[in-house]
């Protein structure tokens, strides 16, 4: 062996390079909006299996105040540029940004904050170079109006770039949409198992949420929900200040509750008790008909001043909440059908010993 060879064998070999893979190419690039620029960006990347988050953005704010601070400093150093500093084009702030740069997930070099104890297998952050960057462009100067025009586009990454690849990340898992995510509220509140509510999630979406997903999401719903609830509960002191203190104030101006309100109020307040003294008392059968043909007016009603473009979601909500009564009604019946089964089998075990 020679000494270029021994040389060769206690060199530490370098890293494979990594795998190149280009995505199809944008195919717009100019938007009248922001808003219509990121949606096109989450089909497009969803599309094409990929995941941009936002490195930087620059508001319009920030980018007129420099603007004037430049013109400003200009004029001093020169005051015969006075004409070319009045004439500098503010953009209006109602188009918010003026400038968004978006980076895929895996951008950036991973720091370990760890001992080295342990080596780490699963590293997002492989260094990837794809960059999106677009601004405002001004396109009508006697409007003075703008357009989002996409400026930079590197769309090759280093990493792989597939559908299983997509799948596995966390914010793919469980992008639910508003529908979906109402669905699953809904579930929470009827006390429906986390495993069951992932295998909803799963029929009824192309996420494929772990179930430690699925756990995680149901408790910030219950966070967001009696985050609600301190917000919107105000103190004695300010309810007592919102009581009308005039006396001549129209009787008929004020909305009166119905009937079928009062029932639903009565059989709420009655409801909440029992769940809080973890009793479950039976409902005789003149209020369940009252609450039943309430609610189900009530339903009704609801469903006929929906808006048209949510009446799809609203009814499937109601249809979730259907199922989930049939399917306890279904249980229950199961459950008394074997305990009477039982109770069978234990009696004629007592007289078969007798």
């Amino acid at each position: 062996m020679t000494a270029e060879d021994a040389s060769a064998q206690t060199q530490p070999s370098s890293p494979p390079p990594h795998e190149l893979h280009e995505v199809p190419p944008l195919e717009r690039r100019v938007f009248d909006t922001w808003k219509e620029f990121h949606q096109f960006m989450e089909t497009y990347a969803r599309r094409t299996f990929q995941l941009f988050r936002k490195r930087t953005s620059t508001s319009v704010k920030l980018r007129n105040r420099r603007m004037g601070e430049r013109a400003k400093a200009r004029q001093k150093q020169s005051p015969t540029e006075s004409e070319a500093a009045e004439s500098v084009s503010l953009i209006p702030e109602q188009y918010g940004n003026y400038s968004v740069t978006l980076v895929c997930t895996h951008s950036g070099s991973f720091v370990s904050r760890g001992t080295g104890r342990r080596s780490r297998q699963d590293v997002r952050a492989t260094r990837c170079n794809v960059q999106v960057n677009a601004c405002l462009k001004l396109v009508d100067p006697r409007c003075n109006r703008y357009q989002v025009t996409v400026t930079r586009a590197l769309l090759t990454h280093n990493h792989r770039v597939d559908e299983e690849t997509y799948r596995q990340y966390s914010n793919t898992r469980v992008n639910l949409p508003d529908a979906l995510l109402n669905c699953v509220e809904l579930m929470r509140k009827t006390g429906m198992k986390p495993r069951d509510v992932r295998t909803y999630i799963m029929e009824n979406s192309s996420c494929a949420p772990t179930l430690k997903d699925v756990k995680n999401m149901l408790q910030r719903l219950r966070t967001q929900e009696d985050a609600a609830l301190v917000n919107t509960d105000p103190p004695q002191s300010q309810l007592d200040d919102l009581q009308p203190t005039d006396q001549n104030i129209d009787v008929g101006a004020i909305p009166t509750c119905t009937l079928q309100d009062k029932v639903i109020r009565e059989y709420r307040s009655t409801a909440a008790v029992s769940v809080r003294d973890e009793t479950c008392s039976a409902v005789d059968p003149t209020t369940q008909f009252k609450v039943a043909h309430a609610m189900g007016n009530a339903v009704a009603t609801l469903l006929a001043e929906v808006p048209a473009s949510e009446f799809a979601n609203a009814f499937r909500v109601m249809e979730l909440a259907e199922d989930i009564v049939r399917e306890r009604l279904v249980s229950v019946s199961k459950t008394m059908v074997t305990s009477e089964e039982d109770q069978s089998e234990a009696v004629a075990g007592l007289e078969a010993g007798l």
